[in-house]
């Protein structure tokens, strides 16, 4: 009984092994791999939430309702897990207002339920005139984000998004609304 047994498991290991192999082809010096089983390799990973995803960077421009001043900046989207990013961001203002400059460091949650709305919170350093001084100085503090992510625009590698930005430094409490595209640094598919 344990011979039929230990050979039942060895059938089955080997065929599940020429299987896998048959899959494999050796072509231009390379070992490549069919879609069948690349496939079924990126639906076990994204499974169990190790594919996070490519790292993105994107361009925005936008405007601070606050300060009554159109806005552009750049961000990296860093995937940390499936459904959370870290984003780094910084911003210059425009227009002759009190504020110069804002740099940001966010994290961001996108649940998969909600077809492409984000949101999350960070750390704002936000450079700006407080209380009329002479001179601008930098104080900390935090950023509340909502935002729309299109999904990749009409086949091409960009991902066109909206955000709507709640800043909250010392005394300022400002509004800003952007929009802007990504697009895939690493690991795009």
């Amino acid at each position: 009984m344990r011979r039929i047994g230990l050979c039942a498991a060895l059938l089955l290991l080997f065929t599940g092994d020429l299987a896998a192999q048959q899959c494999r082809r050796y072509q231009g010096g390379r070992v490549t791999v069919c879609e069948r089983e690349r496939d079924r390799d990126r639906d076990h990973d994204r499974r169990r939430g190790w594919d996070a995803g490519p790292v993105e960077f994107g361009v925005r421009g936008g405007f601070d309702f606050e300060d009554e001043a159109g806005t552009a900046g750049a961000q990296f989207r860093i995937p940390v897990v499936r459904q959370l990013m870290l984003s780094p961001s910084a911003d210059v203002f425009f227009d002759g207002s009190d504020s110069e400059w804002q740099i940001n460091a966010d994290l961001l949650v996108r649940p998969e339920a909600l077809a492409g709305v984000y949101f999350g919170a960070g750390a704002a350093f936000l450079n700006r005139d407080f209380e009329l001084l002479d001179d601008a100085e930098t104080e900390v503090g935090y950023n509340l984000i909502v935002g729309l992510d299109g999904g990749r625009f009409g086949g091409t590698i960009l991902r066109p998004f909206v955000e709507g930005r709640w800043t909250q430094v010392d005394e300022f409490d400002g509004f800003r609304l952007a929009a802007g595209f990504n697009v895939p640094i690493s690991g795009w598919r």
